[in-house]
């Protein structure tokens, strides 16, 4: 699997052990960031950090694709970490972490991402590795916003808040961005009419958005 390693200095021990483990990994400098997002298509994204760096966590969740993005921390404080996952991260985890449970961390995210089902015509699945959502053979395609709006209410059954999907999409920023959900919700609907599922997403007046048909999550 691929994996892009943005640190503040890069651990030598860890990225030997994943290179052992067959991993294909890119390594770059915190500071190399934006440079390295757009140098290739990553399964995970793993920042390797001191401390928590939101703004550095909020550029790479924004040119992260379909990438999961995931922090590692030096320092073991419990709320750095809570704040850390608010901010957008799958996964926060922090030193000293055993290799092999970091990478159990990551197939079993590898694996949440992919569908265990027999994918037939009439079932709606979600493809984050190749930005399509679709019925069978047919699908369409979506925008990386789309695909994270997307897959926030298909990993969420039930009723999801704006609030909460602001914070995985754009992190805590100061104005509301509603009108901006609801345009990426308008386009949704639309595709998802085109896939026989018209009334799949629904609005829930004065909260946010539920699901009423399961979206398959995929990886291909």
């Amino acid at each position: 699997m691929s994996l892009l390693y943005l640190s503040e200095e890069a651990d030598p021990t860890l990225l030997r052990a994943f290179a052992d483990g067959g991993w294909l990994v890119q390594a770059a400098n915190t500071a190399e960031a934006d440079w390295a997002l757009q140098g290739g298509e990553y399964r995970f994204i793993l920042l390797d950090l001191k401390a928590p760096q939101p703004e550095l966590l909020q550029r790479c969740l924004a040119g992260a694709g379909p990438a999961v993005v995931l922090v590692l921390l030096a320092e073991g404080d419990r709320q750095a970490r809570i704040d850390t996952l608010r901010g957008g991260a799958e996964l926060c985890l922090s030193r000293p972490i055993a290799f092999v449970e970091l990478q159990a961390r990551l197939q079993a995210l590898s694996r949440e991402f992919s569908s265990t089902v027999n994918l037939g015509d009439s079932l709606l699945w979600l493809s984050p590795t190749r930005l399509l959502v679709g019925r069978g053979s047919r699908h369409q395609a979506v925008t990386v916003s789309e695909q994270r709006l997307l897959a926030i209410l298909a990993r969420n059954p039930g009723a999801v808040s704006r609030d909460l999907i602001e914070q995985h999409l754009w992190g805590d920023a100061q104005e509301s961005r509603s009108a901006l959900i609801e345009r990426h919700v308008c386009n949704l609907r639309r595709k998802l009419a085109v896939l026989d599922a018209p009334n799949a997403l629904q609005t829930l007046r004065g909260y946010g958005y539920s699901l009423r048909e399961t979206v398959h999550l995929r990886m291909d």
